[in-house]
């Protein structure tokens, strides 16, 4: 098993919107996010993610996080994960311009619940042609729920939440290197939003 340095970030435009205590769930997937979304009504602790190789056929990524609640109210939540391989630019000064040539920095696109047609979205070129793109964010924000129950997430004291992200061996493979945790209330707001980037930690 192998584990990984977490760092939190701010990535490229493939976010949607940002405010400190909740959106409205009506989702324009073009905006850029300016802050991280976090909420005062509970904190995530006790972050963990860990590289598996279970057979010849693949990796895993696997993900587990406590949600702790900061009050002495019950509250149902929405909860997804999201693991991806990300291509960076890397310029040599911050005078350098970017490299734009690859439209689609999104190489490898896996979520938890296992639905990508969720994030799965439709736009039109300037020829008029259409063409599929992914988001981080949920189409289907009451598709977070809790596998066992069939019902959001139940948070009382503290709840363990843990998901699993396959890559398949293949030609021009590609490991997980993002993840982000996308959490919404009842009213399908956003609560929590958050990004981190993955270093496997050298031995």
């Amino acid at each position: 098993m192998k584990h990984f340095l977490i760092s939190l970030f701010l990535i490229i435009p493939v976010f949607l919107f940002s405010q400190d205590k909740g959106i409205s769930v009506k989702i324009d997937p073009k905006k850029i996010p300016v802050q991280s979304v976090r909420s005062e009504l509970f904190k995530i602790i006790h972050l963990s993610i860990s590289k598996l190789q279970p057979d010849n056929t693949g990796e895993v990524l696997e993900t587990q996080f406590q949600i702790e609640n900061q009050t002495n109210i019950p509250m149902d939540l929405y909860i997804f994960v999201i693991a991806t391989y990300e291509k960076g630019y890397i310029t040599k000064s911050s005078f350098e311009k970017p490299s734009l040539d690859d439209r689609d920095p999104i190489k490898f696109f896996v979520t938890y619940p296992d639905n990508v047609e969720n994030y799965e979205y439709t736009e039109k070129k300037a020829n008029g042609t259409e063409k599929k793109v992914y988001y981080k964010t949920p189409k289907n924000i009451r598709a977070g729920i809790n596998k066992k129950t069939g019902k959001p997430y139940r948070l009382e004291d503290i709840i363990t939440f843990s998901s699993r992200h396959f890559s398949k061996y293949r030609k021009n493979y590609f490991f997980f290197n993002q993840i982000t945790i996308l959490i919404f209330d009842t009213e399908e707001k956003l609560v929590f939003h958050q990004n981190y980037s993955l270093k496997p930690v050298k031995r």
